[in-house]
């Protein structure tokens, strides 16, 4: 194997590493809800810090791409949505409330996402308060597996589910709009 043929495979596979690392954690998401709850923590925090290694591989490596776009959040959804889960329905830790509201803007966000790139064949990236909403999501997760329950984390996390809920409706809706005017 020439020099160049290796420099270019390794580069391939180092611009891939943020998606590979994302696909992982899509696929072991859901096994939160298999594993013993001793092993629960085990899990997460590592699926929970993979979120932030691929985002930060992708910009240093400059591999953002559109399927990691798309892999990403698919991600972060499966994630969060079994972690949530587990700490409602198995430790019953956290207010139902939380994954409901989640689930239902979740769902808000797939079935927008969906009608925008079959109208615009677009991908929109992650949000601020998406972003913001993923994180305090996480760490009440994190204290929940912990055996601690903070009632106003749980409000804050709340407050960034509707938050970034409204944003992305309105960010979608400018985006239709644009397309429409033009």
């Amino acid at each position: 194997m020439a020099k160049g043929e290796f420099c270019m495979k390794r580069s391939s596979l180092l611009n891939s590493l943020p998606n590979l690392i994302s696909f992982a954690r899509l696929i072991l998401s859901p096994a939160l809800l298999f594993v013993p709850t001793e092993l629960l923590l085990y899990l997460f925090l590592p699926l929970a810090l993979s979120d932030a290694l691929d985002g930060f591989l992708a910009r240093l490596l400059k591999a953002q791409s559109e399927l990691g776009k798309v892999l990403d959040p698919l991600a972060d959804k499966a994630l969060l949505l079994s972690a949530l889960y587990v700490c409602t329905f198995r430790l019953e830790k956290l207010p139902s409330y939380l994954l409901f509201s989640l689930l239902l803007r979740d769902a808000f966000l797939v079935f927008g996402s969906l009608l925008l790139y079959f109208k615009k064949r677009t991908i929109r990236p992650a949000r601020t308060l998406g972003k913001l909403a993923t994180f305090f999501l996480s760490f009440t997760v994190f204290l929940c597996l912990l055996g601690y329950y903070a009632p106003p984390l749980a409000y804050v996390s709340l407050f960034f589910i509707y938050a970034s809920w409204f944003d992305y409706a309105l960010s979608g809706l400018k985006s239709f709009k644009n397309q429409t005017s033009s």
